[in-house]
C-alpha cells in the first residue's frame, strides 16, 4: 500500500493510500469515513505543477507543502467518470504504479470489447 496526499478537489484534505488498482480517498472530516475509488473509475489522470495547483487557490497548508517538495515528489490531478476531481502528491514511484495500473485495466477493457472476428 502507497500513500497519497489529497491537496484539494471534491474530497476532503488528507492522507490515502494507493494499492494494486484502487484509491482509497480520505471521505469526511474525522477521516473515519473513506471512499475506495478503483482505476477504471477515472476518466483523467494526469501529472500537474506546483502553479496548476496553486492557481486552484489551496489553502495555507497546502501551500507550505509545496514549498518543501523534493525531486521525488509527484503532483497529480484525477478526475472520476462522476466528474468529481482531486489534486494528490505522491512520490515517483507510487506515481509510475498508478500509470502502470491504469495501462493495465485500459488494455483489460480494450480486450473485453472487441468482438471475435467472423470467419
Amino acid at each position: 500500500m502507497s500513500k497519497i496526499t489529497i491537496l484539494a478537489g471534491d474530497f476532503p484534505s488528507g492522507n490515502g493510500h494507493f494499492s494494486f488498482r484502487n484509491f482509497t480517498l480520505p471521505g469526511d472530516s474525522n477521516h473515519y469515513l473513506c471512499e475506495t475509488v478503483n482505476i477504471n473509475q477515472l476518466e483523467s489522470f494526469n501529472r500537474v505543477n506546483k502553479q496548476m495547483v496553486t492557481m486552484l487557490g489551496v489553502g495555507e497548508r497546502t501551500e507550505r507543502m509545496l514549498e518543501d517538495l523534493t525531486q521525488d515528489h509527484v503532483l497529480f490531478m484525477a478526475r472520476l467518470r462522476d466528474k468529481r476531481r482531486f489534486v494528490g502528491l505522491t512520490d515517483r514511484r507510487t506515481f509510475d504504479k498508478m500509470i502502470q495500473a491504469r495501462r493495465i485495466e485500459g488494455n483489460k477493457s480494450e480486450a473485453l470489447t472487441k468482438a471475435p472476428s467472423a470467419a
